[in-house]
């Protein structure tokens, strides 16, 4: 634990804060999310939450201080974070830069879903044609949280190789965009490019 009780998560840009009602129980900051995110219920309502307000404070702290906008104003800036001991944070190995931008892989998304207790991961089709394939996905955590979401394909959106089988690539498409959901990666999977 350090300041405020706050802790690095085991993904980059990710601080662990101790929930004040529930012992053991913690919230999840995301601080590479333009803005912000965190997996607390007010945060998901309201769209901001203190458990942030408490992270910035941490960063202010062991930054030496806020810094003010550009423009003048005296809004309080937070720093990035920098990498802790010199070393790649574990997202990274899961990262892919293609064309000059960074894609997330669905098999890294399944392993930081399963080490932040994904409990159920499931999916099926909406619609199948020759031309469209529209899939959904849901995923479930121990903690209690759900997501949902969908996924599309079609012979001529996906690579050469898995033409034929363009269906299973929207299902793929729809349970990586929900894992991104649901661990708040704002990055775009590789699986969900077109070809």
């Amino acid at each position: 634990m350090t300041l405020h009780s706050i802790s690095l998560g085991e993904q980059p840009h990710e601080y662990v804060v101790p929930s004040e009602t529930t012992d053991g129980k913690v919230w999840r900051v995301y601080t590479h999310l333009d803005p912000w995110k965190c997996t607390c219920p007010g945060h998901l309502k309201h769209h901001h939450c203190k458990h942030i307000d408490m992270v910035k404070a941490y960063f202010a702290e062991i930054e030496g201080g806020r810094e003010p906008e550009e423009g003048g104003d005296n809004v309080a800036r937070v720093m990035t974070p920098p990498i802790q001991n010199g070393t790649a944070p574990p997202l990274s190995k899961w990262v892919k830069r293609i064309h000059g931008k960074e894609f997330v892989q669905y098999e890294g998304l399944l392993a930081m879903a399963h080490e932040q207790g994904l409990q159920e991961l499931g999916s099926g089709f909406m619609t199948v044609s020759e031309t469209l394939a529209i899939a959904f996905a849901w995923a479930t955590f121990k903690d209690g949280r759900k997501f949902w979401d969908a996924g599309d394909a079609t012979p001529k959106n996906v690579h050469e190789s898995v033409r034929p089988h363009f269906p299973r690539v929207a299902l793929t498409r729809a349970k990586a965009r929900v894992l991104r959901d649901a661990l708040n990666i704002g990055m775009v999977s590789v699986e969900e490019l077109e070809e």
